[in-house]
């Protein structure tokens, strides 16, 4: 045999081999990459490079809300004992951004003006899981980066959120690996406590896990069933544990509001705008994906019937579905839509076709294919319109009021006079200052228990303590003009400034986040 034939793997591919003939040259190694992986891999990086310039420029011009707020302090001026197993009862949601902030604090000694970035670090982290690891094409990759909830609401607005897409995008690249349940485990083990919408992806990307588990499980020697095991037990422990540590006293603000609430006849309930089931499901399909109620159904009808397709209707269903009810049944804020956005695309993830699955597709298969990746786009297109105005108005207005009433107290030397405070959005103007300068409110954060301190005018004790300022904030300034403003006055009280304050969504704005100073005009 000559010695080119004991080398089956030769051709003419131009390198040379040491005693060997001049003609016989070594193919590359496959894994090693090729000219052109290498510079769309340099594209993948500045790619995410526009993308942290984009986030850092916005978050110049982002006014930190009281939401964001709230855990900082909380943070800031609790053990996390007292955290863990008293304060999140009353906040709804579990621990572990307030854990990273308290680390952030006590640790790192993190000022203020840190959070945003913190929450930055985190979003940057799953953009870049999806730039880098995501199985779609580039132009879908590149554009969801820039899609309104991943550069935008859980990008720059500092809250658990930022961490759902690194961890849900996580779990989507562990998904398939059932030999290694462990690594799946640690990642839905901090989604668990996340927050309770991370809760429940946890719970349903776990339970499709193991269901896929099981159909593979003669292909398990016995070490791995042993594995799986043990992260059963430990999923069960952490989700107990999140019950307990959630789990609502009677003296939680929110079940009291509810109980009241419920008393109330229909007519009454009418008259103060309580949005109804289908009112709620509404805004989230539309808000989570293509903005109207009507292309978004028909966009989940579609991805619906692609992930039936690709056996994995069940997890759509699960992930999906269950982020919807949850907005409608439970939490119903815009902030929260993002959720489900979030749950489809680690859907979508998952379902998606490897390389050796395409190449053996059908024509049927093929234009599905094609049908979903237009649906994408279609996403992709409308969520980056959506990104691009929000932080174009970002820019030109304020997110909040809580960062100009802080510094106009300060100017003031109103920190050094007793000053009431009202409402929970005072969090958003505590923050900024080192000790609690409201002497009706006990702690700096706003503690959601019943009877709620600094959420009712009690004229006798204004009258007893006379404070010099008066913070006020809310949503709505020209009810407060009617209402709350002729009674301060009365006692003696004057507006001496206004912060004005506007919580964007895309192309709209939610509500106002403003503030009224008075001040103490005559004794």
């Amino acid at each position: 045999m000559s010695e080119a034939a004991k080398i089956p793997d030769v051709v003419d591919s131009g390198l040379d081999v040491p005693g060997m003939p001049g003609q016989i040259r070594l193919i590359p190694s496959s894994g090693a990459p090729t000219a052109a992986a290498r510079w769309w891999r340099i594209a993948d990086l500045g790619v995410w490079g526009v993308w942290i310039a984009v986030v850092s420029f916005t978050l110049r011009y982002h006014e930190k809300w009281a939401d964001e707020a709230q855990a900082w302090l909380i943070a800031r001026d609790l053990d996390l004992k007292t955290i863990w197993f008293h304060e999140l009862r009353y906040e709804g949601s579990p621990g572990l951004w307030h854990t990273i902030l308290w680390i952030a604090q006590h640790v790192f000694h993190a000022r203020y003006e840190a959070l945003g970035y913190i929450g930055m670090a985190g979003a940057a982290a799953g953009v870049a899981l999806l730039i880098f690891k995501a199985p779609f094409p580039r132009y879908i990759r590149w554009p969801l980066a820039f899609s309104y909830f991943m550069v935008y609401q859980y990008a720059v607005i500092a809250r658990p959120y930022t961490l759902l897409p690194l961890l849900t995008f996580a779990a989507a690249v562990l998904f398939k690996d059932l030999e290694h349940p462990e690594r799946i485990t640690v990642v839905l083990v901090l989604l668990a406590n996340l927050s309770l919408h991370g809760t429940i992806l946890a719970g349903c990307l776990g339970l499709v896990y193991v269901m896929d588990a099981y159909r593979a499980r003669k292909t398990f020697d016995a070490r791995v069933r042993r594995k799986y095991w043990i992260c059963i037990g430990v999923m069960v422990a952490v989700f107990v544990f999140v019950v307990l540590v959630v789990k609502p006293t009677p003296d939680v603000e929110e079940l009291a509001v509810k109980r009241e609430l419920a008393q109330l006849s229909p007519d009454e309930q009418a008259r103060i705008h309580l949005p109804n089931l289908f009112r709620k499901l509404t805004t989230i399909t539309s808000g989570a994906f293509l903005d109207w109620f009507g292309p978004s159904v028909g966009f989940l009808s579609l991805t619906a019937a692609w992930c039936f397709m690709r056996c994995r209707l069940l997890l759509f269903v699960t992930c999906v579905g269950t982020m919807i009810l949850f907005y409608a049944k439970i939490h119903g804020a815009p902030h929260h839509h993002g959720t489900a956005f979030v749950a489809a695309l680690t859907v979508f993830w998952i379902a998606w076709p490897s390389a050796a699955e395409r190449r053996v597709f059908g024509l049927v298969e093929t234009r599905c294919l094609r049908g979903i990746t237009a649906l994408l786009l279609c996403l992709c297109g409308l969520n980056v319109w959506d990104a691009a105005i929000v932080i174009y108005r970002e820019y030109l207005y304020p997110y909040s009021g809580a960062k100009d009433a802080a510094e106009y107290l300060r100017s003031a030397g109103a920190d050094q006079h007793p000053m009431f405070g009202f409402l929970m959005g005072v969090a958003g103007v505590q923050a900024y200052f080192d000790h609690n300068v409201l002497s009706n409110i006990p702690t700096t954060y706003f503690h959601h228990g019943t009877p709620e301190a600094g959420t009712n005018l009690d004229v006798d004790q204004l009258r007893s303590a006379a404070p010099q300022y008066i913070l006020i904030y809310t949503q709505d300034p020209d009810l407060t003009m009617r209402v709350n403003i002729p009674t301060l006055m009365a006692e003696g009280y004057a507006i001496d400034h206004f912060s004005d304050g506007y919580y964007l969504y895309k192309r709209a704005v939610f509500e106002r986040e403003t503030y009224f100073i008075l001040r103490r005009v005559r004794p």
